[in-house]
Parts: C-alpha cells; sequence; structure tokens
C-alpha cells in the first residue's frame, strides 16, 4: 500500500508514497474537510498552498545547486520531483501565477541541467514565455528566458536561437550584468551547437571579460566553461581550464568542474591525445558520479576512445547505453550522432551494408540547424569514403537511401542491433550514442 523513501525537500527521515488511487482518495478526503470546515473552499486552495510550498522549496535548492552541496540537493529533488512537476504544471494553468511558473523556471536551472530534463523544462516555460504578464517583471523574464534557452537547444534549435538573443538584448536595456554574463553564455551555447563557432564565440568572450570583472567564481566558471568549447587545441586551452578549474575550486561547483575536464577530455580525443583524454574523461567521472549513473557525455567520448583502442565491443556498450538515454527523452540529434558512430563501427567490422544504411538514416536523421562536430564530421568523411570504395558506387547509393527513407522507429531499430539488415554481410548487433559533442552544459545531441 505504501512505500518508504527520503523525505526529500522536506528534510531528513522518510516518508511514505501512497498507491495513486489511495493517494486520490486521501486527496478528495481532505477537500470534503476543507470544504466542511470553510464553505466555498475547495481543492485550488489546497493546489495553491501545495505550489507555494513546492516554489519556496525549489528556491531555496537553488541556492545549493552551485556548490558543494549539488548532489545532495538534486536528490532531495528527485524525491519531490513529482510534486514539483505537479506544482508547476497548477501554475502554469493559471494566468494569475504567470510569475510563479518563471520563478520555477529560474530556481530549478540548474537541477533540469543535471538530470537532462529539456523538454520537460521547454514544455512548462514557452507557452508561459508568451504571455504578456510574463514581462512585468524583466528580471525574473530574463532569467526564465536563460533557462528556456538552455533547455531548448535539443529541442528546437531555431526557437533556442531566437530566445538566446531575446535574452542578451533584455539584459542590455535592463543593465544587469549578471543576467546579461548568463544571456551571452547562453546564446554562446546556442551557437556552438548549432555548429556557428564564429557567431558564437564574441558573446562568450564578451561573458568572460565580464564576468572577471565582476569577480563571480560561479559565473566566471560558466563562461570560462563554454569559451572552452570553441578551442580545438589542448595547449590553447589550457590556461583558460586552469583558470575555470580554480574557479570551481573556490565555488564548490562540481557541476562544472565535471563539465571542464569533459570538454579537456573532448579536445584531446580530437587532438588524438589519448592518453590526455582518458585522464581527463576519468577525473569528470569523479565529479559526475556523485549526480547521476550515466552520463550522455562521458559515455559518448569514451566510446570514441574505446574506438580508437580498437575495442569495439567497448564502443558498442557505450553507444547502447546512450541510445537507452536519448530514446527515452526523445533526443533526435542523439540519435543521429549515435546513428553515426554505429555507422563507423559498423565500417570498422566490415559491415559494410549496415554502415551505409545507417549513415543514411543518421544524416535523415540529424535536425534542421545542427551540424556535425569536428570529430563527427571528419569521422563520417571517412568512413563514407571506405564504405563506397568496398560496395561501389552503385550499391552504396542503394543502401544509404535505403536508410534515410526509415522512419524513426526503423532506425532506432537498425542501429540498436534489432533490425536484420537485407542485402547485408553481417548482422551484428550495433549500439547507439548521444549527440554532437561537447559545446555547452546541455550540448549533448
Amino acid at each position: 500500500m505504501a512505500s518508504a523513501e527520503p523525505a526529500g525537500l522536506a528534510g531528513p527521515g522518510l516518508r511514505y508514497r501512497l498507491l495513486e488511487t489511495i493517494r486520490q482518495f486521501a486527496a478528495d478526503q481532505v477537500a470534503q474537510a476543507s470544504r466542511d470546515e470553510a464553505p466555498g473552499r475547495d481543492e485550488s486552495v489546497l493546489a495553491a498552498a501545495h505550489c507555494a510550498h513546492y516554489l519556496a522549496a525549489a528556491e531555496t535548492a537553488a541556492a545549493h545547486l552551485t556548490g558543494p552541496d549539488l548532489a545532495r540537493w538534486v536528490a532531495r529533488l528527485d524525491a519531490d520531483h513529482a510534486n514539483l512537476r505537479r506544482a508547476a504544471r497548477y501554475a502554469a494553468g493559471d494566468p494569475d501565477q504567470t510569475a510563479h511558473v518563471l520563478r520555477f523556471g529560474a530556481a530549478l536551472r540548474r537541477y533540469w541541467l543535471a538530470r537532462y530534463r529539456y523538454e520537460e523544462a521547454f514544455a512548462l516555460l514557452m507557452p508561459v514565455l508568451e504571455r504578456p504578464a510574463a514581462r512585468a517583471d524583466p528580471a525574473l523574464f530574463g532569467a526564465a528566458l536563460v533557462t528556456a534557452t538552455y533547455a531548448a537547444c535539443p529541442v528546437d534549435i531555431a526557437t533556442a536561437r531566437r530566445l538566446g538573443e531575446q535574452a542578451v538584448t533584455l539584459a542590455r536595456q535592463l543593465g544587469t550584468e549578471r543576467l546579461l554574463i548568463e544571456s551571452l553564455t547562453v546564446l554562446g551555447h546556442v551557437y556552438c551547437f548549432a555548429g556557428e563557432l564564429e557567431r558564437g564565440l564574441p558573446p562568450v568572450q564578451e561573458a568572460v571579460q565580464r564576468a572577471r570583472q565582476l569577480g563571480d567564481d560561479v559565473l566566471l566558471g560558466e563562461s570560462l566553461t563554454m569559451r572552452m568549447t570553441f578551442l580545438t587545441s589542448p595547449a590553447d586551452a589550457k590556461p583558460l581550464f586552469n583558470e575555470a578549474i580554480a574557479c570551481t575550486q573556490r565555488s564548490g561547483d562540481e557541476l562544472y568542474a565535471y563539465y571542464l575536464n569533459s570538454y579537456a577530455g573532448g579536445q584531446a580525443l580530437y587532438a588524438g591525445d589519448i592518453r590526455a583524454a582518458r585522464a581527463h574523461l576519468g577525473q569528470a567521472a569523479q565529479f559526475i558520479r556523485a549526480i547521476r549513473d550515466e552520463d550522455l557525455n562521458l559515455l559518448y567520448l569514451t566510446g570514441w576512445v574505446l574506438r580508437r583502442d580498437n575495442d569495439q565491443d567497448g564502443a558498442r556498450s557505450s553507444f547502447r547505453a546512450i541510445l537507452r538515454i536519448d530514446r527515452r527523452i526523445g533526443n533526435r540529434a542523439g540519435i543521429a550522432a549515435a546513428s553515426l558512430a554505429l555507422a563507423c563501427l559498423a565500417a570498422d567490422a566490415g559491415d559494410w551494408h549496415q554502415a551505409a544504411m545507417l549513415h543514411g538514416a543518421a544524416q535523415a536523421i540529424l535536425p534542421t540547424g545542427i551540424q556535425w562536430d569536428e570529430l563527427e564530421d571528419r569521422s563520417r568523411r571517412d568512413s563514407l569514403d571506405q564504405i563506397r570504395c568496398q560496395l561501389g558506387q552503385e550499391q552504396f547509393e542503394r543502401a544509404y537511401a535505403a536508410g534515410s527513407a526509415l522512419s524513426s522507429d526503423q532506425a532506432l531499430d537498425l542501429a540498436s542491433g534489432t533490425a536484420l539488415v537485407p542485402g547485408g554481410a553481417h548482422h551484428g548487433p550495433f549500439g547507439i550514442n548521444m549527440g554532437s559533442s561537447g559545446c555547452g552544459p546541455v550540448c549533448i545531441k
């Protein structure tokens, strides 16, 4: 009838989760008692009180999500995720509580990033941001815009670009330095995510300069982390990495210490320094382990490292784990990049027909406005040349077109190894991966 679980935002100890039917019965009884005591009072009063309580709890937690207590507070938010979601949805359904929704958006930004809850955040915030009432408090509106921009990147890159530019314009109008730094950083993230590095570099450089002047270690760590994603040389990245790591050490910001090591690992991988890549990815794993069991960036980069080590089974295992996550959260860009990674693995194994189909599926699934990153593009071109050489142009084009014509479900089945490949010489199972690589906290395509 009930299960014990941590008390979550209510504090230490245990509480009990009721079966839904029992919970609903109890709620009905409480509502009836409330009506009996005060005629005219109904469930909306209880819902409003519930919303106010969990909004206050979310804002209390927000203060701890940029420091050394992140993992503990993420766990407490996890325990109350259903309550938080219910409270936010209640507020979203009442135009008079528009400000409450924006406050949820500002408070839960780090939590949503840490838990990959992009679609949840996007679905909650987007309709509310369009309301005229959302602009009543411009600073709050701007904070919610920043959160929505991060959330939109894996969902709708065109919307993310619009929101990010809107956030920067608003922050400049307000003259609010913190909001401007956050807005410039997220706009750079959007451009990086879209592969528009030349457009993304100026706002990130400005964010770093302003954060240095402000002297805020959290903001400087965030902006420096984003600045690193625009560098391709580990040597060029080293001074920025050291400065950013020092910021995270002072603030205790383990989430961005993870991001920094993850990006440094990716840069080392792209440069061919596999030893340095392993070292940075190992450090990243230590920082993120307390927050989540499986991490898309680490699985992705580790998969490519294992491919370089000729460990196909290990690479396949990493990419399969990513496929499970991306399929669950509906991350199309991640599924596309997963298909690309598996296409390269299939070619490595001599499964030429499957490799060609997976390349076709990957390109078809890749959302408009998203480009392959440097490693993906280079690996893709090399793999395609190899497949053409083995199959011949005519057979290659037929297999590639067949992959391009697959439905999303069919492409996922092919990539995960649950579908047979007509005409293929081999039918070994191949897993799948996440999205185009490390260009920001939520730049997991």
